[in-house]
């Protein structure tokens, strides 16, 4: 849907109609809110008119729609200044009902509370309505220290207090925990390793090595653990969801339930225990979310009588991902089971495995998912970054994805020009130079100037983490004039970013971390060039760098903005 936007409103709205004159508020009390039955949920009416009165219309008891119209009124403010906004009518409302975003918070970064309360106010500005925090040992169990101690956990009190500051905003803070699968942090204890599938390990058929045990067994004994941290876990929330995750068991049908597999195969056994998990979730009044990968593994139609009540989430963060035709056999599975048949669809920001070279894919990975979710009326779109292998992404690498995927959740068709970004960045982040956004935008399409690509993860990363053989894989085929186009583009990119001061420098976290996420790409393309030249003294001068400088950079940027512990993990990767 095309919307015009006379007013610069961010998301534009469905309709705006310039009705004539200036507002100009006469005395204090120029608000009027009217509840409207004729209206949907999120769907409102903001009008501004001269005689100095505002005219809030929307549903009944809909605050969010309320709320909606109060942004749109400050971003007028801010746009014209308090005695110079047109009178206008505006009506709008939502493409996607849920609007989240999922931070992972368990590879190694825990942000400071600062960090999550500025995260929290920016993604209302942005009108996100969701925010789930991906958890899997950094919460503070009371019985499980060991787990979670040098991890600088998130406490009760985190919780509860960030639980309280989303409300305030508009947000729903969904608990989220993973429950089967990515447990590795547990079960790597002598004490949890008789709840595993394979208590010593398993050989992992897509990496083509020997992994640590990372899934608990499908029985009462592990979702009965489950349902202990659960009791502990979900009285921090005021949300009437849960996501226990449930993505990639690897292990599944290698170990203890390997004879279950091989009589009623995987998925049946896998839904068995999921039905437990949800049994658990239920006893604390809450909706089971789940990722939806093993439901969707094996072809054919999806068994329905588990669905009943449950939110599956659709994943993938590659464009061409075929979220259509798993749309369309979720819905049908859903609608065979009852209920509200509800579901989500995440795509990525695709900037982990990366500095924030990515963004070509996750502009059109979200769009992809946007118009899925709105083709088959899916109840949100669950925007997910990770810190995979090290969590070495900068957060200011999700500002592009966040903010083109408000736009094509709430009206579509978003604008992705460089102009675009820079403008709607500098609006919403306070105190974002016009320079640190554009150098953002080129930064964020660099792997485009090299042909080779990586599944779901950049290049450039890999130039510089790939140690022997891996590196030398990593550079097959990779031609000398495209890594210098890369540096070419770089040093651009580098010269924009030189323009902002110093002092903004030290004062922002978002331009230190930047700062060391450019100099990283830096290293990792001179590698690259090195190598390619066979100039040995050069490739042991740059990796003595990395090593070095680069890495103590890194150390220090990340204590600015996350709590210290995960950073030796991190930092075990250089």
């Amino acid at each position: 849907m095309s919307h015009t936007n006379p007013l610069n409103i961010f998301p534009p709205p469905k309709k705006t109609t310039l009705t004539g004159g200036v507002f100009s508020p006469r005395d204090e009390d120029f608000w009027e809110n009217v509840e409207d039955g004729n209206f949907s949920n999120q769907h409102f009416r903001l009008e501004i008119s001269e005689s100095g009165k505002i005219l809030i219309r929307h549903g009944n008891g809909d605050q969010l729609g309320f709320d909606s119209a109060v942004l749109v009124f400050e971003q007028l403010l801010q746009n014209f200044g308090a005695h110079n906004i047109p009178c206008c009518v505006i009506e709008d409302w939502p493409d996607v009902p849920v609007r989240g975003f999922m931070l992972d918070v368990s590879r190694g970064r825990v942000p400071k509370m600062s960090a999550l309360r500025e995260l929290v106010k920016t993604l209302a500005r942005l009108r996100y309505n969701q925010l789930q925090l991906y958890v899997e040992h950094t919460y503070e169990f009371k019985n499980h220290e060991e787990v979670w101690r040098d991890a600088s956990p998130l406490t009760a009190k985190n919780l509860k207090d960030l639980d309280g500051l989303c409300r305030e905003h508009g947000i729903e803070l969904v608990p989220n925990l993973n429950s089967f699968g990515h447990v590795e942090r547990w079960l790597k204890h002598a004490k949890y390793k008789p709840l595993a599938e394979c208590p010593n390990g398993f050989f992992h058929a897509i990496f083509k090595m020997q992994r640590v045990a990372g899934t608990l067994a499908a029985c009462e004994e592990t979702a009965d653990f489950m349902g202990e941290l659960y009791g502990e876990f979900l009285p921090n929330f005021s949300s009437d969801k849960f996501n226990i995750g449930g993505d990639e068991p690897w292990e599944l049908g290698q170990g203890r339930s390997r004879e279950l597999c091989e009589k009623h195969g995987k998925r049946a056994v896998y839904l068995e225990h999921m039905a437990r998990l949800k049994k658990r979730v239920e006893a604390h009044g809450k909706k089971m979310m789940f990722w939806g990968d093993v439901l969707l593994g094996e072809s054919g139609e999806i068994p329905s009588a588990f669905l009943k009540n449950t939110i599956p989430v659709i994943w993938g963060y590659d464009a061409g991902h075929p979220f259509d035709d798993q749309c369309s056999r979720v819905k049908t599975a859903l609608e065979k089971a009852g209920g509200n048949g509800e579901f989500y669809l995440a795509p990525g920001t695709s900037s982990w495995l990366s500095f924030g070279t990515r963004q070509t894919n996750a502009i059109q990975n979200i769009r992809e998912a946007c118009a899925a979710a709105k083709k088959h009326c899916a109840t949100g779109v669950l925007l997910t970054t990770w810190g995979d292998f090290g969590y070495h992404n900068p957060f200011c690498a999700n500002w592009l994805p966040l903010i083109f995927a408000a736009e094509e959740m709430w009206s579509g068709n978003a604008d992705v020009s460089e102009d675009h970004f820079s403008e709607i960045l500098g609006r919403f982040l306070e105190n974002s130079p016009d320079d640190y956004a554009k150098a953002l935008f080129r930064f964020g399409k660099l792997d485009d100037c090299i042909s080779k690509k990586i599944t779901n993860r950049s290049i450039t990363r890999e130039m510089f983490f790939a140690k022997g053989e891996a590196f030398e894989k990593v550079m097959e085929g990779v031609p000398a004039e495209e890594v210098a186009a890369a540096q070419a583009e770089l040093a651009c990119v580098m010269k924009i970013f030189s323009k902002i001061s110093e002092k903004t420098i030290r004062q922002q976290v978002w331009a230190e971390e930047f700062s060391v996420a450019l100099k990283m790409t830096d290293a990792a393309l001179r590698r690259a060039e090195a190598f390619l030249r066979n100039d040995a003294g050069a490739l042991a001068a740059v990796e003595a760098e990395m090593c070095g400088p680069i890495k103590d950079a890194f150390a220090a940027a990340w204590k600015r903005s996350n709590r210290e512990g995960g950073l030796a993990e991190s930092l075990s990767w250089f």
